[in-house]
C-alpha cells in the first residue's frame, strides 16, 4: 500500500511525501522478508529525492548497488545507477550523468525495462545540450520509446514541463534541422536506438558500416553501377543499399544524402 501511495506522490510532484511513503514501504517489506522489494523502495526513494532537487543519493545508491552485486540483481543495479544519474545532471555534471545513465541502460535493456531505459535516455539527452544535433536524435529515440509504452512516460505534469524546458534550446540551436534529426531517432529500431545511445561516436541511428560506405560514395557522385564496381557487389545490391539509406534517413533524393554526408564530415565528434 505505501509503495503505491509513494509512486502516486511522485506523480503529484510531492517528492518529500513520496520519499517518506517509500521509506515506510521499505520498512514494511523488510519486516515481511521481501528484501528485493525493500531495496527497490530504497532506490525509488532516492529517485524521488533527485526529482525534488536533492543531489545526495550516494548512501542509498551505494547500499542498493552492494546488495545488487551480492545477489547478481542486474535490474536493481540499473535502477540505482539511474538514481545516481538524475542528481548528477542537476549538479551540472553531464559527463557523470551520461556515464551513470549508460551503465544503467546496459543493465536494464536485457530485461526490456523500457520505462526506466527511457528515463535514462532522457537524462542523456538533457546532458547533451552542447551537441544539439545528437540531442535532437536522442529526443527522437525517447519519443519512439514513449510511444512503445503507449505514451504514458512523461505524462506527469512536472515531467512534461522539464521535457519542454530542455527541448526548447535544442530546437532553437537547430532551427532547420531539428525535425530531421528527431525523425532519425524516432525511426530507429530499439536495437539500433540503444546502439546509438550507448555510442559516443555514433552517426545516424541505423546506418551499418556498409551503408556508411555507400553514403560516402553517393556523396562522391558515383552511380549505383559505379558503387557496385567499387565495392565488388552486384548493381542491384548497391541499389538496395541506397534505397534503405534514403528510407532510414527520411530522404527522397541522392542530393539530400550527399549534402547530409558532407554535413556529417564537418560536424564535431559526438554532436
Amino acid at each position: 500500500m505505501w509503495h503505491h501511495h509513494g509512486i502516486l506522490a511522485v506523480w503529484r510532484e510531492d517528492f518529500a511525501s513520496a520519499a517518506e511513503l517509500l521509506a515506510r514501504a521499505r520498512t514494511e517489506f523488510r519486516a515481511q522478508g521481501c528484501l528485493d522489494a525493500a531495496y527497490e523502495c530504497r532506490v525509488k526513494s532516492a529517485i524521488a529525492h533527485a526529482y525534488g532537487g536533492e543531489v545526495a543519493a550516494d548512501e542509498a545508491c551505494g547500499e542498493v548497488e552492494a546488495a545488487a552485486r551480492a545477489h547478481k540483481e542486474s535490474s536493481l543495479h540499473g535502477m540505482a545507477l539511474l538514481a545516481r544519474a538524475l542528481p548528477a545532471r542537476r549538479a551540472d555534471a553531464p559527463a557523470d550523468a551520461i556515464a551513470h545513465a549508460r551503465a544503467a541502460i546496459a543493465r536494464l535493456h536485457p530485461f526490456q525495462d523500457w520505462w526506466d531505459v527511457a528515463m535514462c535516455v532522457e537524462v542523456i539527452a538533457w546532458s547533451t545540450q552542447d551537441a544539439p544535433r545528437r540531442a535532437a536524435r536522442l529526443l527522437g529515440v525517447l519519443h519512439m520509446l514513449r510511444e512503445s509504452l503507449g505514451g504514458r512516460l512523461g505524462s506527469a505534469p512536472f515531467m512534461r514541463a522539464q521535457h519542454l524546458r530542455f527541448e526548447a534550446p535544442v530546437r532553437k540551436a537547430l532551427p532547420a534541422a531539428f525535425d530531421r534529426e528527431f525523425r532519425r531517432g524516432a525511426r530507429a529500431s530499439v536495437d539500433e536506438a540503444m546502439a546509438y545511445v550507448l555510442d559516443d561516436a555514433a552517426g545516424a541511428p541505423g546506418l551499418t558500416q556498409r551503408e556508411s560506405q555507400v553514403a560516402e560514395l553517393v556523396a562522391e557522385g558515383l552511380t549505383n553501377k559505379d558503387i557496385a564496381a567499387r565495392l565488388t557487389i552486384a548493381q542491384r545490391t548497391a541499389e538496395n543499399h541506397v534505397e534503405r539509406i534514403l528510407d532510414k534517413l527520411g530522404f527522397t533524393s541522392r542530393t539530400q544524402l550527399a549534402v547530409w554526408t558532407y554535413e556529417q564530415r564537418d560536424e564535431p565528434a559526438g554532436s
